[in-house]
């Protein structure tokens, strides 16, 4: 019903004001009687409220068109077609995986999403005492750059750069732009699965990346971010952890299980599990915070002694200005 609303433009056209009935029936091309028994359900879902002979998103919707759940429901319309379903869940446990990217023509809804999603969980992150004395934050697979922001705001002596795919770094640079900080926050291309992390940081964020991967490429991640980080560097990891927050895991939490086996990453790892491939990286886990607000987890950690040797930046990975 979501979708179909989205193909037939009402939810783009509520984002912009409450219609009538006849408005919406008009614009979307089907009649009037239909439309109302098509709006009484979307109401009965959540997604409408009726006020008087007008029709509006629901809160959570209503915001704007791209600052709402919207994209998030774009996204997950696309993975219910692509792989979030009962094809790719048994090409998963048969051994595919598939690329952890978002397609394409989804990368400006994942990247809105981002930042609404960082505006919840980046002053949690932000309160980290850790940051306090550093100058060039990593910001690995990045996206929109919500947390660089946040983070370059509240501790002026940090620069950032944010690692990201190219057609998702031409959202960032809008959201640096805007946030007047093209000068502190520079966008490098960068693959998450292959790319070494370029020297001279001090710290380095991942935050939504390790459930994109196996265990295998979470250990290989890891190890790239150790490379290019000195001995009691931070690294800070913001992701779900179930089993870590108190309580049963949330409704929110099993979908994103079942998108994590979808898509072959498996993942679900304790605290144990995930500190041992910390260690074998290289970095040692000192503090894991459960955010309740959020049902994510926050880890501390820091680079330990005996760090692998350095790669070499990539040709592909060079910096440049927001």
């Amino acid at each position: 019903m979501i979708e179909a609303a989205d193909q037939l433009g009402v939810l783009a056209d509520l984002a912009r004001g409450p219609l009538s009935l006849a408005e919406i029936a008009d614009r979307a091309g089907i009649e009037p009687a239909v439309a109302q028994k098509f709006l009484a359900i979307l109401v009965w879902n959540g997604i409408l409220h009726q006020n008087g002979d007008r029709w509006a998103l629901d809160e959570v919707l209503s915001a704007d068109v791209t600052s709402g759940a919207l994209p998030l429901l774009r996204i997950e319309g696309w993975a219910a077609r692509d792989h979030l379903n009962a094809t790719g869940i048994v090409a998963a446990l048969r051994g595919h995986r598939r690329p952890p990217e978002i397609d394409d023509g989804f990368v400006g809804e994942l990247a809105e999403a981002m930042l609404r999603g960082a505006r919840a969980s980046a002053p949690h992150l932000a309160r980290l005492p850790l940051w306090r004395d550093r100058t060039h934050l990593a910001d690995l697979a990045g996206g929109s750059g919500g947390y660089a922001i946040l983070l370059c705001r509240m501790y002026p002596g940090l620069r950032a750069t944010v690692y990201d795919r190219p057609e998702m770094l031409e959202h960032t640079a809008r959201a640096v732009a805007d946030a007047g900080l093209a000068d502190r926050i520079a966008l490098a291309p960068w693959d998450l699965r292959g790319d070494s992390v370029p020297a001279g940081h001090d710290c380095a964020l991942l935050s939504h990346v390790l459930h994109l991967l196996d265990a295998p490429a979470r250990v290989g991640l890891l190890g790239r971010v150790r490379a290019a980080l000195a001995e009691g560097d931070p690294v800070v990891v913001h992701d779900f952890m179930p089993g870590v927050a108190a309580g049963e895991p949330s409704p929110e939490e099993a979908a994103s299980a079942i998108d994590w086996l979808a898509n072959g990453s498996g993942f679900l790892p304790g605290p144990d599990e995930l500190g041992s491939e910390f260690t074998a990286a290289g970095i040692s886990v000192r503090t894991v915070t459960p955010i309740a607000a959020t049902r994510t987890t926050v880890v501390s950690a820091a680079c330990t002694i005996g760090p692998p040797d350095r790669q070499p930046v990539p040709s592909g990975s060079v910096e440049r200005k927001a």
